[in-house]
């Protein structure tokens, strides 16, 4: 079943319009110009080229038969001859049974490979819609990292179709082989795609060890361990033993006792003499002074081993060793904490000789220090190393980064692939089915197309079309089978023996090619064709009928194709100008009315056609359409060039009625009008022609303002204002 019908860039369908429908009846009003025949043309030829923008959706391999004029001219006016139809026999009973049979075991078989057909659309739509899924949640992938990865995104993000394969290669690659993540710092991996992006970073100095010889001889020195004191031979030695001061002394000597000074620093008398000054000079002799000094040398040299020992910032490499290393501060610190604690002791040694002090080995806190360098070193090499080799570590690096990637996302990936996998398996297991369906079918036709030879004939046809004929009066021509072996028809008339299709009059060959075309909606024109579902598009098949025929052929349309209701037309279009036939269509529908969609077409002011569902309410007798003319061009429907010849229309309807005579009014409007600003009002609705065309020949001639002041004037004047104002009230007709 056709479900929509879009109209493209073909004559007046300038724009996009559609026709959707889930009805098996779909009736078409449009006044003729609107471009209803370019929707049979375009359904009769889907791949002519002028139709190229233009689509039609769930039309499932259905035949189509569409009747309109260039299917007379291919079967009448370009022939004298027509194909056969041929149809079942009602002779053989037994066989035609046999066939009817068949043809209902063929249709189930069809109409379960339809299903199919639209469990396998369905299937196919939820892959897409998967696949749209998975697309825009892999498509934040770039969202998130495209920035801070820029390089390793160039190529792969064009489109997110491209992306989605890009990630699904990447997927089968790296899940195959790792099956858990790897715990990638991804702080780490921006910190070397910068590194390796950056085009100003150069090669890091290396860090050397600091050599911690020096510091252990000077603490293992033993001098520190030694009690230094005076000369023991000296006279006051013994004195200064005893009182155990002897640092103290040495202190006040030093500071205290001047070589000019007599008077003592501590009682400040007198007693200081040269005889003293010698005794206590012979008790801190040069050996004494020699160990003295030798320790402040120790000193001195230890601190200044200690001055040399590079600061803290000295040792930081860009993206390699910072402030934030908080071990390494650690280790310095142990480090410069021992030194300054051994300095501090040396210096007690100094001031106090006769004490016995430890220095703290610093060995092990070199030892992790320079261990430390060691790691820092390599890092600074791999570092350099990777600034050689740039391109491989980039390499390296974005093989990371998609790893990292794809196991961020690897519950969203599997998923996708198991979704997808189920259902490809159920298309798969469909498409099984469906093979298995269209052999099925395959035997079935074979089957019949045998039967058939035994039962199939071109001239019941002929025989149900003469008799269509007879019914509608028509008794001066008919169909005759011509050539039975070439299974064709010819129409000739009563007592001739010729073909005379082209002396028929207009309405003659509108209802001969309309017959034949039913006939063949019912029969085939292949004697081996075994489909029955059957689309059928009819435009127009009054045109140049009487009356009495539009209501015929309506009743033999509505028989044959909208009561009918055995399956074998799966669907039914008509397109019609002529009100009446749609109306007789419509009326009395109760049989089919949940079976049936009415659409109009319309152009605009700008000539441009379009489709659009007609509600019941609008379903109008002639003269209730003309007033919805007027209507539609005050929504900007229609164009302003039908205005006068509808409102001519309305006025004769309504004059008529009442029994009212249109020169009368005119001239009424004519003699009040001063100005003569309605003078082409009145001219055109005295004109005798109905067709506009003929008597407008440039729209631009009137102002339809006027022409709509001037046409309410008439039921003014009437005292049938009221009327006026209902007909063109929207929704309110009477």
């Amino acid at each position: 079943m056709i479900t929509k019908i879009s109209m493209k860039n073909v004559a007046s369908y300038k724009d996009e319009t559609t026709l959707e429908t889930n009805k098996r009846i779909n009736l078409i009003y449009g006044l003729n110009g609107t471009g209803k025949t370019q929707i049979s043309k375009f359904l009769a030829n889907q791949k002519d080229e002028k139709f190229k923008d233009c689509k039609v959706e769930g039309l499932n391999n259905k035949k189509i038969l569409v009747y309109n004029q260039d299917f007379i001219n291919e079967n009448f006016y370009n022939t004298d001859k027509q194909q056969g139809i041929f149809t079942l026999s009602k002779e053989n009973t037994s066989v035609k049974q046999e066939i009817e049979n068949l043809q209902k075991e063929l249709e189930g078989l069809r109409s379960k490979l339809e299903e199919n057909e639209k469990k396998l659309k369905d299937r196919k739509d939820k892959i897409e819609e998967i696949k749209e899924d998975f697309k825009n949640s892999i498509w934040e992938i770039k969202e998130k990292y495209r920035d801070s990865f820029r390089d390793f995104f160039i190529g792969k993000i064009r489109k997110k179709e491209d992306f989605l394969d890009f990630i699904n290669s990447k997927a089968k690659q790296i899940l195959s082989f790792n099956k858990t993540n790897q715990n990638i710092n991804l702080e780490e991996l921006k910190k070397q795609y910068n590194i390796l992006t950056d085009t100003t970073q150069v090669k890091l100095e290396n860090i050397n060890e600091i050599s911690n010889t020096e510091f252990q001889n000077i603490e293992n020195n033993s001098i520190f361990n030694e009690v230094i004191i005076g000369n023991q031979d000296s006279i006051i030695a013994n004195l200064i033993n005893q009182l155990g001061n002897g640092d103290w002394v040495k202190e006040g000597f030093d500071k205290y006792i001047p070589q000019d000074s007599k008077i003592c620093p501590f009682c400040q008398n007198e007693t200081i003499d040269q005889n003293f000054r010698s005794l206590l000079e012979g008790y801190f002799d040069e050996t004494y002074e020699n160990k003295i000094k030798e320790i402040e040398e120790l000193s001195s040299k230890y601190e200044d081993l200690f001055s040399k020992i590079p600061n803290i910032e000295d040792f930081y490499r860009e993206n390699i060793l910072d402030d934030k290393d908080l071990e390494f501060k650690k280790i310095y610190a142990e480090v410069a904490l021992k030194l300054e604690k051994n300095i501090e002791k040396i210096q007690e040694k100094i001031k106090e000789p006769s004490k016995k002090i430890e220095l703290e080995k610093t060995d092990e806190y070199f030892q992790n220090l320079n261990n430390y360098i060691k790691q820092i070193g390599q890092k600074i090499i791999e570092f350099n190393s990777k600034l050689d080799n740039c391109k491989n570590e980039k390499e390296k690096l974005e093989k990371q980064f998609w790893e990292f990637v794809i196991f961020e996302k690897r519950e969203i990936i599997e998923k996708y692939n198991k979704d997808e996998n189920d259902e490809e398996s159920k298309i798969q297991a469909l498409n099984k089915d469906n093979e298995s369906i269209k052999n099925d079918i395959q035997d079935k036709e074979n089957i019949i197309k045998d039967k058939q030879k035994k039962v199939i004939n071109i001239q019941e046809a002929v025989n149900k079309i003469n008799n269509h004929l007879r019914h509608l009066g028509i008794l001066n021509f008919y169909i005759k089978v011509q050539d039975g072996e070439k299974q064709e028809y010819v129409i000739v008339r009563e007592g001739e023996n010729k073909p005379s299709f082209k002396t028929l009059s207009e309405g003659e060959k509108t209802l001969i090619s309309f017959l034949y075309f039913l006939e063949l909606c019912q029969g085939k024109k292949d004697k081996n064709e075994t489909n029955s579902d059957k689309i059928i598009v009819i435009d127009d098949p009054i045109s140049s009928l009487s009356f009495n025929y539009v209501y015929n052929i309506a009743q033999l349309i509505k028989e044959i194709f909208l009561r009918n209701k055995d399956g074998s037309y799966k669907q039914i279009f008509i397109l019609t100008h002529h009100l009446y036939f749609f109306k007789e269509l419509i009326g009395f529908r109760e049989d089919y009315k949940k079976d049936i969609y009415t659409f109009r077409i319309r152009r605009n002011e700008n000539y441009i056609s379009h489709i659009d569902i007609m509600k019941e309410d609008e379903i109008l007798n002639d003269y209730q359409a003309y007033w919805q003319i007027l209507k539609d061009y005050k929504e900007g429907k229609i164009h302003a060039i039908l205005i006068p010849n509808a409102m001519r229309n309305i006025l004769e309807y309504f004059l008529g009625f009442i029994q009212k005579d249109t020169i009368d009014i005119i001239k009424k409007i004519e003699n009040e009008d001063k100005e003569k600003k309605f003078e082409a009002f009145c001219r055109y609705i005295n004109r005798e022609s109905h067709s506009f065309m003929g008597n407008m020949s440039d729209v631009k001639e009137i102002n339809i303002d006027i022409f709509f002041e001037a046409f309410k004037k008439v039921f003014e004047y009437l005292g049938h204002l009221e009327h006026y104002d209902i007909m063109m009230t929207k929704g309110n007709q009477q």
